[in-house]
């Protein structure tokens, strides 16, 4: 990867992070005023607001960061890292991605052993793509949130923060194993259940190392879409979307 020598600027940054973080609580707190206000038998339910939330707050995270650092494309390819890729990124996106999955699966084998629960990782895994069962009753219009949250919107607001602005800034001021290391561990710690925070770490070790070796945030990104799609495919096959653990229980 060629560095640009321009150095994405801090105050820029920080502002668009804390704009970004204003406007996700704002975004998530207005869809659920909005709903118990126009629905509020519906809206009691938690089960059905909390989707609905949760995918305006990723619109939101997304939307700024592309309005507030990515108006052209000079600022796209310096603070969000949205440079074209070729066909051949994408595929080594996909083997990387894979193998992150391997030694993941490896390491949780030998914790495992060690008599730790490590094996209820993919019931998490399927329970994540089942959004928690929601999907197994959701109506078709909640299906479809759920769904555009989990195929498009997370993957996409998660890359652009971490391996985005986030690994942008960082990267001009720290080496790239450093750079990786951080983004790999912010991503994996926003996932919160415990059993799964490994896993999430791994991947963002990935992503990262995608995103120093091809120079554009695209192929996480694209990758990270095909592996929800992936999960939550996995999930309605094996489980029918009725996970046998749940992700509040989850964990060592």
């Amino acid at each position: 990867m060629t560095l640009t020598l321009e150095r994405p600027r801090g105050r820029r940054v920080l502002v668009a992070v804390a704009a970004a973080a204003v406007a996700a609580v704002a975004g998530g707190t207005g869809a659920a005023a909005a709903a118990r206000a126009l629905a509020p038998h519906w809206a009691a339910d938690l089960n059905r607001l909390a989707p609905l939330m949760v995918a305006v707050v990723y619109a939101a995270i997304a939307t700024v960061l592309l309005i507030m650092l990515g108006r052209d494309r000079h600022s796209r390819r310096l603070y969000l890292g949205l440079a074209p890729a070729s066909p051949k990124g994408y595929a080594r996106g996909v083997a990387v991605w894979v193998m992150a999955y391997l030694a993941a699966a490896a390491g949780y084998f030998i914790v495992a052993r060690l008599g730790a629960p490590a094996d209820q990782v993919w019931q998490v895994l399927w329970a994540i793509g089942a959004d928690d069962g929601r999907l197994a009753g959701a109506s078709p219009a909640l299906a479809a949130v759920i769904l555009i949250r989990a195929c498009l919107l997370a993957p996409l607001a998660e890359e652009l923060l971490f391996r985005g602005v986030l690994y942008s800034w960082l990267r001009v001021r720290l080496p790239a194993s450093w750079t990786i290391t951080i983004t790999a561990l912010g991503f994996g710690l926003i996932h919160q259940v415990p059993l799964f925070i490994p896993l999430a770490v791994a991947v963002g070790l990935a992503a990262g190392w995608l995103r120093e070796h091809t120079g554009s945030t695209w192929v996480p990104i694209v990758v990270h879409i095909v592996q929800n799609v992936t999960v939550v495919v996995l999930s309605l096959v094996l489980t029918g979307w009725q996970p046998t653990v749940s992700l509040a229980g989850a964990g060592w």
